[in-house]
């Protein structure tokens, strides 16, 4: 006990004539059912509390059931899909494979058309000189 404490009781047990043992003990017996409806009280608490977490944890594992339920057919859509998208995308490359072979050489179709613009002879010219000087003399 805190020494004002102990001196409180101290000084009763001197003017009562009963032991400090005896005071306190008589105290405890007064108090007893304020004592009783407390551990009534922090045991219903523990006991929502466990209930709470027992709760949350249950909703979260039928919230993460049905997300995953959902996950599946999301992928399976996605994998109807893709199915869907590389069978298409295999005709269309057969189909260009053919009409290439048909029309010849499948990189030459797809060079840019030949311009003219710009373009000079590769070989050189040469200027002739008429004969007599080139003025027209007779």
């Amino acid at each position: 006990l805190k020494p004002p404490i102990a001196a409180v009781l101290r000084e009763l047990s001197a003017l009562t004539g009963n032991s400090q043992s005896a005071l306190v003990a008589e105290l405890l017996e007064e108090a007893a059912p304020v004592f009783t409806r407390m551990v009534r009280i922090l045991r219903a608490a523990e006991q929502a509390k466990r209930a709470v977490k027992d709760e949350l944890v249950s909703g979260m594992e039928a919230a993460q059931t049905r997300l995953e339920g959902q996950l599946g057919l999301a992928l399976t859509e996605l994998d109807a899909f893709e199915g869907q998208l590389l069978g298409t995308a295999e005709r269309v490359l057969r189909r260009r494979g053919r009409s290439a072979a048909v029309s010849g050489d499948a990189a030459a179709q797809r060079q840019p058309p030949i311009s003219n613009r710009g373009v000079r002879s590769p070989k050189k010219t040469t200027v002739r000189k008429m004969k007599g000087g080139g003025h027209g003399s007779l």
